[in-house]
């Protein structure tokens, strides 16, 4: 039996990358290019593939070499500073109003749909579950919403899941722009209304995507690709009751936007997650649903585990959260104003949006120490430059220069 090992942090940069070339070998003809660019970047993070600056303290001579991070959203640890940046981007620009977070998602039998027409499939499902909202805002209570919609192709376990959160205003806007209509913070609208909505738009786009030949199956599907199987089976599929969440009124959005975020922005899987890997299986926790909420645990082989953490690897330049109604980028900058006019508030200011922290400010607050200060006589340390190749040896030209001296600018890349 396996025993947890909580006192060892297991690294997915290690992993892959005592794996990688052979699961490249096996599988090579399924990987997807973005895949490759992002896991060349996470096994090059914080290595002298990519660099690093150079700090040296002018009193004795102390040098420090901060490694260049990939900025990679597939990085566990670079995608934490994206996170943080967008959750605040966002909170900036929200109304000062009531929330509701939804959740919708599809029946398993349409996942695999959704997996062999990836982009076409997600951006089906935003475009169904946008209007299924907008459609009761706009033709029962004669207002247009706020919405926020993230995309997530993994369940807690990392399988194939595909879903979207919604973050919504409790109200909106009325149509002619002259008002704020309030909806009660205990209740949205009629989860069995919803789920029709969400049900009808889901159904009837993927009808219409196969008439217009949009639609690519595996070969243990071959069947549907004849429409009246394709449409029996979406017919059937109609009977079952579809996944839709409503959840209570949050006067508060922030957590829900840093939960989903955190599933948007960063890797798919905390490594403090992973409990065991012995070089042939790795075995992680995750919060099972389906019994309450509680712990479990999976084992899976090596491969398989590389498998699914590279599946929800978004495209390039595939956007993974999009806006809707007030907050939508076509029409925010008429509509937004008439609400915060509506709702008597002032225009956020621009502050958070131009200036983020320094690398050294950000490291100052997790840890509070500042790393720009030399620990030994505690001076400021000095840039020198930017330097690309073997740490140790540069060590060694540093320690030989002496402690008056740097290094050779000819080895270096001015900042």
């Amino acid at each position: 039996m396996l025993r947890p090992a909580y006192h060892t942090r297991y690294h997915i940069a290690a992993i892959l990358a005592a794996h990688w070339i052979s699961f490249v070998a096996q599988y090579k003809r399924w990987i997807r290019p973005v895949v490759f660019d992002n896991v060349r970047k996470v096994l090059a993070c914080r290595t002298p593939v990519l660099g690093c600056h150079i700090y040296q303290c002018k009193s004795c001579g102390h040098i420090e070499l901060v490694p260049h991070s990939c900025k990679s959203r597939f990085c566990p640890t670079c995608g934490k500073y994206a996170t943080d940046v967008w959750s605040k981007q966002v909170l900036n620009r929200l109304l000062d109003v009531p929330y509701h977070h939804l959740i919708m998602a599809i029946p398993w039998q349409l996942r695999i749909v959704i997996m062999m027409n990836r982009q076409a499939g997600l951006n089906l499902l935003v475009r169904s579950a946008t209007e299924a909202i907008q459609q009761w805002a706009r033709d029962i209570k004669r207002m247009r919403m706020g919405i926020l919609i993230v995309i997530h192709t993994f369940g807690a376990d990392m399988k194939w899941h595909p879903h979207i959160h919604l973050i919504v205003t409790g109200g909106g806007l009325s149509l002619d722009g002259k008002g704020w209509i309030k909806t009660d913070p205990k209740f949205l609208m009629h989860h069995g209304g919803l789920k029709k909505r969400w049900k009808y738009q889901v159904t009837n786009r993927m009808k219409r995507g196969h008439r217009q030949r949009q639609w690519r199956f595996p070969k243990s599907k071959d069947f549907l690709k004849q429409y009246p199987c394709f449409a029996a089976m979406l017919n059937k599929l109609w009977n079952l009751t579809w996944y839709a969440y409503i959840g209570a009124s949050l006067l508060d959005p922030h957590f829900s936007i840093q939960y989903i975020g955190r599933y948007t922005k960063r890797a798919v899987m905390a490594e403090y997650r992973i409990t065991y890997y012995d070089g042939k299986i790795v075995r992680f926790s995750f919060k099972d649903y389906a019994e309450g909420g509680k712990t479990s645990f999976m084992t899976l082989k090596v491969h398989t585990f590389i498998g699914r953490l590279i599946r929800h690897i978004p495209d390039k330049y595939f956007p993974m959260i999009r806006y809707a109604g007030l907050f939508s980028n076509r029409w925010k900058k008429r509509y937004l104003s008439q609400a915060r006019v509506a709702l008597e508030q002032s225009n956020p200011p621009d502050a958070v949006g131009n200036a983020h922290p320094s690398w050294a400010e950000r490291q100052a607050e997790l840890t509070g120490n500042d790393p720009l200060m030399c620990p030994h006589c505690e001076q400021p340390l000095r840039y020198v430059g930017t330097f690309f190749g073997n740490w140790i040896e540069l060590q060694y030209l540093f320690h030989e220069a002496g402690k008056e001296s740097l290094i050779p600018f000819a080895l270096l890349r001015p900042g």
